[in-house]
């Protein structure tokens, strides 16, 4: 039978939404008046737009509103036109940058007592912790959340020969990577064994943006230390447990220290592994048949179920973790072989901010604690082009129909869905910079590690050092204490 279409979906979902679910008239539609007042968004293209598309104008009609959603463009403070809108929609590491330029409305603490509509308990701790708050405001709703998975094909994991000639190189079975010294074995076998001409991984992103979150995944678990949710947070490790890429205490860069040198030195070693040819959009060489496994968004698990090529012949995981890490600026090593799974998350959210000049306020508010609902929250996860998640309802409710998969491969991307974001529970997952100036010092990264991954030669300890360095410039632009204050709050804490 063939399976509804993305496109039909939605439609399907907003029908649903507008008209009820009981096959009852629905007699609580709001009735536009003549002089309805209009909702403008600036909205970036990708899941965002499709978000609204699907659900906004649904909950405009809801609030007897109109809704005009303008494109905008992301990693810049919103142009004239874009200033006018009500609504922006944005990254969260664009929250900083908004924050200084005196932007953002703050909603109401209300919105998080038992009974408003937005059941803010019901948020992940991600969310109602870290990036929608900057120094105890909240400044920001959810639109889209986080998905990310690990895929392989199973067709080639399950392959005899392919299982006797690991275990002989190896003495270990083939199976899903749990570390990234497991990922990068069986890279390398794929790759000798002649898969796609040797080259079993995708080639590096040619965005910046993916091209950043897949390296700082890597590096996240050998840069943090580990915290269970039971774990007190004492002085002595909390440093270690909150800081990433800059040191909250000295507001210096922690680019360069060991633990980013390490990563960035077991990271160049996959590249004889990688299509010489960079990957434009994430995914296309899983989804086209030329790498044995990769790292992407979930919703490429319902496009390669959709390619005729690769239906049923691939599974998917969690996204491997490290097998040590090295504590804060230290060189010394402490081994994890179970596996450091540090998430590395908020750079693949969408968030609603409200204009803090726009006449429109209470409405803009109303608008976004509505699409933000649980209610809206569990229509759009089980929309699969769009696969995201932001609360723990959705987590319990996952439905994975769309999706098309058989039942053993819908139970492994729920639970990896499920695994992935638990990481949430845990005190210190690695978040993405939400420091003003974070695309530019976005772009100085991508652009030394490219350089030093591939090239023959190189230290890998002078490439961070200069990152560092070309950092420390930008960073001049402040004060150094507004500095380490900003990036205190950069990573969710209360500056003092």
């Amino acid at each position: 039978m063939q399976r509804n279409s993305p496109s039909v979906l939605i439609m399907l979902l907003c029908l649903l939404a507008s008209s009820g679910c009981t096959g009852k008239k629905n007699t609580s539609k709001a009735v536009i008046p003549a002089n309805n007042p209009t909702l403008v968004i600036a909205c970036p293209e990708g899941i965002a737009h499709d978000v609204l598309k699907a659900q906004g104008f649904v909950v405009s009609n809801r609030l007897g509103a109109e809704l005009k959603i303008i494109t905008r463009s992301s990693g810049k403070i919103p142009d004239s036109a874009e200033l006018k809108a009500d609504i922006w929609i944005i990254k969260p590491e664009e929250i900083g940058e908004f924050s200084q330029a005196n932007l953002l409305a703050f909603a109401s603490d209300s919105i998080q007592e038992p009974g408003d509509k937005i059941n803010w308990s019901d948020l992940l701790p991600l969310y109602r912790e870290k990036l929608l708050i900057w120094q105890r405001k909240i400044v920001a709703l959810p639109l889209a959340g986080e998905a990310r998975v690990c895929l392989y094909r199973s067709d080639l994991f399950n392959n005899p020969t392919h299982q006797n000639g690991f275990k002989t190189k190896y003495n270990t079975p083939l199976k899903p990577p749990n570390t990234w010294p497991d990922y990068h074995k069986i890279a390398q076998y794929f790759s000798e064994a002649n898969f796609n001409s040797g080259k079993s991984l995708p080639g590096l992103s040619s965005s910046e943006e993916d091209f950043e979150k897949d390296f700082l995944s890597f590096a996240a678990g050998y840069t943090r230390q580990p915290v269970s949710p039971s774990e007190k947070i004492t002085p002595e490790i909390e440093n270690a447990v909150f800081s990433f890429q800059y040191d909250f205490r000295t507001g210096k860069p922690l680019i360069n220290t060991t633990g980013f040198v390490k990563s960035l030195e077991k990271y160049k070693l996959l590249q004889k592994f990688r299509a010489n040819s960079p990957e434009t959009e994430s995914g296309t060489s899983f989804l086209q048949g030329n790498a044995a496994l990769t790292i992407a968004d979930a919703s490429l698990v319902y496009k390669t179920q959709s390619s005729p090529a690769l239906k049923d012949k691939f599974n998917i995981c969690s996204i491997p973790g490290s097998d040590g890490y090295y504590p804060g600026s230290s060189t010394e090593f402490r081994p994890l072989p179970i596996g450091n799974k540090i998430p590395y998350l908020g750079a693949s959210s969408n968030l609603g901010c409200v204009n803090a000049k726009s006449a429109s306020q209470e409405l803009a508010f109303k608008f976004l604690i509505e699409l933000s609902s649980p209610e809206i929250a569990e229509r759009i996860c089980v929309e699969p082009a769009i696969a995201s998640y932001t609360r723990y309802s959705q987590l319990d409710k996952i439905r994975l129909d769309a999706f098309g998969l058989d039942s053993q491969r819908t139970t492994s991307l729920r639970e990896t869905i499920r695994a992935n974001l638990s990481h949430t529970d845990i005190k210190n997952p690695a978040l993405c910079s939400r420091l003003p100036g974070y695309q530019q010092r976005r772009t100085i990264l991508v652009e030394e590690v490219k350089t030093y991954l591939n090239s023959s030669g190189g230290s890998a300890q002078e490439t961070m050092n200069q990152v560092a360095k070309r950092w420390m410039e930008i960073d001049k632009a402040w004060p150094e204490k507004e500095f380490q204050a900003l990036v205190k709050q950069s990573v969710g804490l209360i500056a003092d």
